[in-house]
């Protein structure tokens, strides 16, 4: 089991995720936008969408303005997994030592690596649970919650549980980053590892990445997309505006400003 887990199903997993997500991609770029429209606040230049785009992307600003209790979780979580996926390439490709180039020593590189890590790894935890918590705590979030939303986040802290299991008991469960950069060389060389590698005789290790596999391959087929989504909704509804918008017919724009309808005016205000 551990052969195909860590030898054969890598590969799968990668192949039903990259075109799952070239097919969920492909799908909303050929979706046809009835209205063609840009919502408040109306950016008059390409920098203005950048500025929008990368509050939502850093500070989720809409969930905030909406929903503060869910944006603590939300937030928390978001920046503890952006943390965790930076934390593990970097930390495999330089077998911890990243911070010897901001002029720390190995040894305190190797420790601030591991620290950082447990972390981000606990504040992630923590974030999850509390997600999980609200699905059923708040009856507004429960009526809506489907059966997929309570699998996807008992998926996402079974892979924590046992990443953080790992990094706590490091040396009876866990294991160092060398064979795990030799593991991930040879699998992206098509190089099978024998059996009495190390990577095979680390069961939490297996099973975290059977874990891991199996969210990357219901990824594109589930709500977990609106890492993407995200960008695709900002992209309709906050591109720079044009006056009259294209695909609203029969709008007199100047006829709608002096009825005082809201529309904003050339210089972004209303």
């Amino acid at each position: 089991m551990s052969y195909f887990i860590l030898q054969i199903l890598p590969y799968v997993t990668m192949v039903v995720f990259t075109f799952g997500l070239l097919y969920r991609l492909g799908r909303w770029a050929g979706a046809r936008i009835v209205h063609d429209i840009t919502l408040s606040p109306f950016p008059q230049s390409n920098t203005q969408v950048l500025g929008i785009f990368g509050a939502e992307l850093i500070f989720f600003r809409s969930l905030f303005s909406s929903d503060r209790a869910l944006w603590v979780g939300a937030w928390l979580m978001h920046m503890a997994l952006f943390a965790v996926i930076g934390g593990h390439l970097t930390g495999i490709y330089f077998l911890g030592k990243q911070f010897i180039y901001i002029g720390t020593s190995e040894n305190l590189s190797e420790q601030l690596s591991a620290l950082l890590g447990t972390t981000m790894g606990l504040i992630m935890f923590a974030g999850l649970l509390y997600l999980f918590y609200r699905r059923f705590a708040v009856a507004k979030v429960r009526e809506v919650s489907t059966l997929s939303d309570y699998l996807h986040l008992v998926l996402l802290l079974s892979i924590v549980t046992v990443g953080n299991i790992m990094r706590l008991w490091e040396h009876d469960l866990g294991i160092t980053y060398a064979p795990v950069k030799d593991y991930v060389t040879h699998l992206v060389m098509l190089m099978p590892l024998p059996m009495t590698h190390e990577v095979f005789t680390r069961p939490f290790f297996v099973l975290h990445l059977l874990f891991v596999q199996i969210l990357l391959m219901i990824f594109p087929f589930s709500k977990l997309m609106h890492v993407f989504g995200m960008f695709a909704e900002r992209w309709i509804i906050n591109r720079v505006y044009k006056e009259p918008a294209p695909g609203l017919p029969n709008v007199d724009v100047q006829a709608a400003r002096r009825a005082g309808l809201g529309l904003p005016s050339s210089e972004g205000g209303v």
